[in-house]
């Protein structure tokens, strides 16, 4: 990886952060809810409640003397309530109380299960025993009551321990707290989910918004489409005049947004880069376009038909032409025969009077199809005849664009680019990945192509980078 992207790939802002956390909430909500359940689930039906009971005990000694108080005699119950507790946790305690109630356990097992306090500034004790079983949770607490107060008598010699409080049957257990189970679980859900979509984006090296071509590409975008589902668009605006000659034959094509749906926000889109393109011809002119793309299925022909439909709309003589010469799109998309096209111009002599097609439902839109599928499609773009071509043409049209292979995988583009006024290059936000991007743009740049920008297409009209943009956009231009 270039040093240059992995210095960019460091740079995330909070703000995108934040846009990346909005963007995958899903993941984050779907982490959040599996969290939630499984701890549910675990809380209610596996895990077994555990019961506490306890007993209080005083530590002092008999009432034997009158009046005073013997100040060494109540440090040596302080200390002697440190002894105890060691005492009640010993092996010894633990010994005798599993025999005395035959309990089924292990010592070590018995003497985790127990815990002595003592209450700060009092000579109070406290004992505590738990237990999935409330009945041996308090069994346990009194025997181990009534363990040390005989042992403070064989062992020290002193009758200063009495019970104050006797272990009772505890009816709530005090955990699993499951609320608190779930709470955390739900906590944790959100982390993990979250920490999931930003690994992810980190590992995710495709360009997702027109920052990102600005700051890989080093690139002005000067249009952004949204995407649009072509199976869905027309309704009522569908004219079906002009078909698809594909296998199926009647299919109409959908991917001409401006003209089957003129509102649409991608017909919108498509106009904005109209606009855009003619302030970039201001100071120097630009009748010759090639549209490409990093890779395949960017939507760069679809792009390019509709910029070539805008353009003949604002009466402008346009010709569309099919230098894709490998696999061939634009015929689909207008319906129109393939049966002569570039290939019979240059290999054939074939005039291009005879193989321009008019496209009878958009006024001032011609088009030169590919024609037979060439072996040697690089060798044709390049020779003179083609340059030939490309200059006749341009005295009999304003704008002549045209529709070359990725420049990412092939040379073709890079060829054609060397004799056209400008060139735009088409990303997919989400697919087009930056290495690759970078290469098509170096490419560009080696045989000196004008790079007039970059097109964003299929971004997320919902998003807020959408709207975002569209409104650095409007501000810029009022």
């Amino acid at each position: 990886m270039e040093p240059e992207m992995k210095s960019d790939l460091m740079e995330i802002e909070l703000r995108e952060i934040i846009g990346i956390i909005m963007r995958k909430w899903w993941v984050i909500g779907l982490f959040f809810l599996i969290a939630v359940l499984t701890s549910f689930v675990v809380s209610f039906y596996f895990l077994q409640p555990v019961y506490k009971a306890e007993a209080t005990l005083f530590v002092g000694k008999e009432g034997t003397k009158v009046g005073g108080i013997d100040l060494g005699e109540i440090q040596l119950n302080d200390k002697l309530v440190l002894d105890y507790r060691e005492i009640i946790k010993s092996r010894l305690a633990a010994r005798e109380i599993i025999g005395q109630l035959n309990l089924d356990m292990k010592i070590e097992d018995f003497q985790e299960r127990v815990t002595v306090t003592t209450v700060n500034n009092s000579r109070l004790m406290k004992i505590a025993f738990l237990s999935t079983s409330p009945q041996m949770a308090m069994d346990v607490a009194n025997a181990l009551s009534d363990f040390i107060v005989k042992k403070a008598e064989e062992i020290v010699d002193v009758k200063n321990v009495k019970v104050i409080d006797t272990a009772e049957l505890p009816v709530t257990p005090i955990k699993p707290n499951k609320k608190m189970n779930i709470a955390i679980s739900g906590v944790i859900g959100i982390m993990l989910g979250i920490g999931l979509v930003l690994l992810l984006e980190y590992l995710d090296f495709t360009i997702k918004d027109n920052e990102d071509v600005e700051r890989y590409l080093k690139l002005n975008v000067i249009g952004e489409i949204p995407w649009f589902n072509g199976e869905k668009r027309g309704g009522n605006h569908r004219k079906r005049n002009i078909k698809t000659r594909t296998a199926e034959r009647d299919k109409p094509s959908t991917n001409l947004i401006t003209y089957y749906d003129p509102r649409a926000r991608a017909s919108e889109a498509y106009r904005s880069l109209r606009t855009n393109i003619g302030f970039l011809g201001v100071v120097r002119q630009i009748k010759t376009i090639v549209v490409t793309s990093p890779d395949q299925t960017e939507g760069k022909s679809t792009t390019c038909a509709n910029i070539a439909i805008c353009m003949a709309q604002t009466d402008k003589k346009v010709l569309l032409i099919e230098c894709d010469l490998r696999k061939p799109k634009i015929h689909k998309y207008f319906g129109v025969e393939n049966d002569m096209g570039m290939t019979d111009i240059i290999v054939n002599g074939v005039g291009f009077e005879s193989v321009v097609k008019r496209i009878d439902e958009i006024n001032n839109l011609h088009v030169i199809t590919c024609g037979m599928i060439p072996p040697n499609p690089a060798e044709i773009l390049e020779s003179e005849k083609m340059s030939n071509l490309i200059n006749k043409l341009k005295s009999k049209y304003d704008l002549i664009i045209m529709d070359s292979p990725p420049v990412g995988e092939l040379t073709d583009a890079a060829i054609i680019s060397r004799n056209a006024d400008g060139v735009i290059l088409v990303v997919a936000s989400g697919e087009s990945n930056i290495e690759v991007a970078r290469h098509a743009r170096n490419a560009l740049q080696n045989v000196n192509a004008r790079i007039l920008g970059a097109v964003l297409t299929k971004v997320d009209k919902n998003s807020g980078r959408y709207y975002y943009y569209k409104y650095k956009q409007y501000y810029y231009y009022e």
